[in-house]
């Protein structure tokens, strides 16, 4: 990796990708001196994907002045995760999993001064769902496995493409996949009511939103997993490309 990076052209894009925290005990429970010690960590992909897009990931822990990070990156990637906290969509509270106050602050801050610095964002899953909550949308709070497309069914194969999604014309998700596209579905939470400037521009054959846009900044989120897919998703392409320019 290291000669990798020594290769890289100055004009290469440095993409800021989150993760998430958790305590030393999930890693080592074996060692008691490790149990209270913080761990950021993120899952591999969303970096690979970046690089073979030909940008430059960088992961971002979680600190308190998330905007130092805007001051540097050309682009944005708010990853999947746990849920948003409901308080902030005013939802229901016995519907959400894995909610972290402390994920949420800042991603919320890191996402507000991407937008004041005007760089591009992509958010897969979770950071959909923290680009519609930010703008003042809603969340659909329970998509259960049996109904539908079954969103929510775990397959042991991340890779598998389990429904279709139908993307609007018009739309940036239409230039980079045509009228339809095949994905893979690991979520049980999608948007409701679109934030302020948001453009719904993909939705699964049942009607969940599975992709949003605004309507003046370079902002995209899927609701789909396509840094686990087989092949690169033009996704990564495009938030290379507009960091780029």
């Amino acid at each position: 990796m290291d000669s990798v990076l020594r290769t890289l052209p100055l004009v290469t894009p440095l993409v800021g990708i989150t993760g998430r925290t958790s305590l030393g005990a999930v890693l080592a429970p074996g060692a008691p001196h490790l149990v209270d010690s913080p761990v950021d960590w993120f899952f591999g992909e969303y970096a690979r994907r970046v690089r073979e897009a030909g940008g430059l990931p960088v992961e971002l822990p979680i600190i308190d002045d998330p905007a130092a990070y805007v001051d540097r990156l050309d682009a944005l990637l708010l990853t999947g995760g746990g849920d948003v906290n409901p308080e902030r969509w005013k939802g229901p509270s016995d519907s959400s999993l894995l909610v972290s106050e402390e994920r949420d602050a800042f991603e919320f801050a890191l996402l507000e001064a991407a937008l004041r610095a005007g760089i591009p964002v992509l958010g897969i899953c979770r950071g959909l769902q923290v680009i519609n909550v930010l703008l003042g949308g809603t969340l659909v709070p329970h998509l259960d496995w049996a109904e539908g497309d079954g969103h929510s069914k775990r397959t042991e194969d991340r890779t598998q493409r389990r429904h279709r999604v139908g993307c609007e014309a018009g739309s940036i998700l239409r230039q980079l996949y045509g009228s339809t596209t095949l994905v893979n579905s690991f979520h049980h939470q999608a948007v409701d009511q679109p934030g302020k400037e948001l453009r719904i521009t993909a939705r699964s054959d049942d009607g969940t939103v599975e992709g949003v846009e605004h309507v003046t900044a370079n902002v995209l989120g899927v609701q789909w997993h396509p840094e686990m897919l087989d092949e690169l998703e033009p996704v990564f392409g495009w938030l290379v490309d507009v960091a780029s320019q």
